[in-house]
């Protein structure tokens, strides 16, 4: 599912319990490639989708969890180009089949996996061996093909926000209450 960033951002900053409630944890949060920067991979592997594709003013927010209705051999939760993915990402340089997230269940660890993509899975600037899962904490960088993304927990998304916030702000910077600026339960 495809969240508006601007509205996911604003409820957060006015009532970060109700978004805690209404989406499903954790996220990806799409953002637009910066303004001159060119595409890693010239392997596109289809053309002609509709490219629902985030902005420079909005990124576009995808949570990680199981389509209901999506029945699938895999027990993760699958990201790819393809309608029955999980994780639907409408880009060329996506596999139809190109990672999987999984949660440990004892632990609630998250973990992404390859799923031997064309253009590869990169976690914070390392290329992932495909089918070997990769352990992700509170936020991680990954990279699809060209399709750079950020992996939040909740408890990461509050940052993400302000720093969002901060390189995006036109002439001045919107104040912060003071209560986002620290940690629930943390003195300020």
């Amino acid at each position: 599912m495809h969240l508006k960033f601007s509205t996911l951002a604003s409820q957060f900053l006015d009532d970060p319990q109700s978004v805690r409630r209404a989406v499903c944890w954790p996220v990806l949060v799409w953002e637009a490639t910066p303004v001159g920067v060119g595409p890693a991979f010239s392997r596109r592997t289809m053309t002609g989708l509709s490219l629902r594709r985030p902005t420079v003013a909005e990124p576009l927010v995808l949570e990680v969890r199981k389509r209901s209705h999506v029945v699938t051999p895999s027990t993760g939760i699958v990201l790819g180009r393809t309608l029955d993915s999980d994780i639907m990402v409408e880009d060329p340089t996506v596999s139809r089949v190109h990672a999987s997230f999984n949660e440990e269940a004892q632990t609630g660890m998250w973990y992404v996996s390859d799923s031997g993509s064309h253009n590869g899975t990169w976690q914070n600037g390392t290329l992932l061996i495909p089918g070997r899962p990769s352990p992700l904490f509170e936020r991680a960088s990954l990279r699809f093909g060209d399709v750079m993304a950020t992996f939040l927990q909740f408890s990461a998304f509050n940052q993400f926000i302000l720093d969002w916030l901060a390189r995006h702000s036109r002439a001045t910077p919107t104040p912060v209450p003071e209560s986002f600026l620290t940690r629930q339960g943390e003195a300020p």
